[in-house]
């Protein structure tokens, strides 16, 4: 039976005004998952991650992690870690002095925390890099340096919010495979936010497709491009041609739809569609 690192029942978010941001969000996610919260502006996949993270109060439900109710703990206990799209890197700081922060204000020695600091920025590619300041850094290199500084602490979940929207394209092309890579590398369950189709659907084991404070649709990639399963899913993601009809028959997997005076014969590609005639 696979482990769950992040379990969420029935979460929501309400501002002051009576603004509800995040209804009843229930989900669980697989320890190594890499999940993706989709969805347009002001959907609440944000503020849902910043409910995970505990950098936001859950108004109603509750958020587990690994088997532990988190609802109303602080950051600082939960084993998360969260990755900013700013990056937030200290300029005075070079970049091994960055990535090693978290392990200093805990208190490790400086013979702790070197071991772990090399190790991880020779999983990123910067080690011929560690000495220099955040300056001299181009986008992309800034940008592993401040994932390499959320992986530090080996957290069970990292948290990322939009942690490719400040890069330009090509660069962003780049980073998405190396992204991926290094999650399969650490085996570590990441969930990200984006809004970005192609980011989602090319990095993610799970998508999770938000809008108006609500879940549309969790599937994998494929499910979400070839079985959404709402109208507002269907034009989000992809280009599908979406018009209305009236079913006359189906066999199989071949359906009649009537539109005016036409007939249309459609191929369902899930024989498990709910369809009846009529409708």
């Amino acid at each position: 039976m696979s482990q769950l690192d992040v379990v969420l029942t029935d979460v929501c978010k309400t501002f002051p005004g009576g603004i509800d941001a995040v209804i009843d969000f229930s989900a669980e996610i697989e320890h190594g998952e890499f999940v993706a919260m989709l969805g347009p502006s002001g959907c609440g996949k944000t503020t849902l991650l910043r409910m995970i993270g505990g950098l936001e109060e859950v108004t109603s439900g509750k958020i587990y992690l690994s088997d532990k109710d988190v609802t109303d703990l602080p950051p600082s206990h939960r084993d998360t870690s969260m990755m900013f799209q700013s990056f937030a890197l200290f300029p005075h700081r070079n970049v091994f002095q960055n990535v090693e922060f978290s392990l200093k204000m805990r208190g490790q020695s400086q013979a702790e925390r070197s071991k772990p600091v090399e190790e991880i920025l020779e999983l990123i590619g910067m080690t011929d890099l560690s000495d220099r300041f955040p300056r001299d850094l181009s986008g992309g290199q800034q940008q592993r340096v401040a994932l390499a500084r959320a992986l530090i602490s080996r957290p069970t979940v990292l948290l990322l919010d939009e942690p490719l929207g400040s890069l330009d394209y090509n660069l962003r092309q780049t980073m998405m495979v190396e992204l991926k890579k290094i999650q399969q590398e650490l085996g570590m369950t990441f969930i990200m936010v984006t809004h970005s189709q192609q980011e989602a659907l090319s990095m993610a084991d799970k998508v999770i497709v938000m809008s108006d404070a609500i879940i549309q649709q969790i599937g994998t990639s494929r499910d979400i491009y070839e079985r959404p399963q709402s109208k507002f899913v269907a034009e989000f993601i992809g280009n599908n041609n979406l018009f209305s009809g009236i079913v006359r028959s189906y066999t199989g997997s071949i359906v009649v739809l009537e539109r005016g005076e036409q007939l249309f014969y459609v191929t369902a590609r899930d024989p498990n569609y709910n369809i009846a005639i009529g409708s």
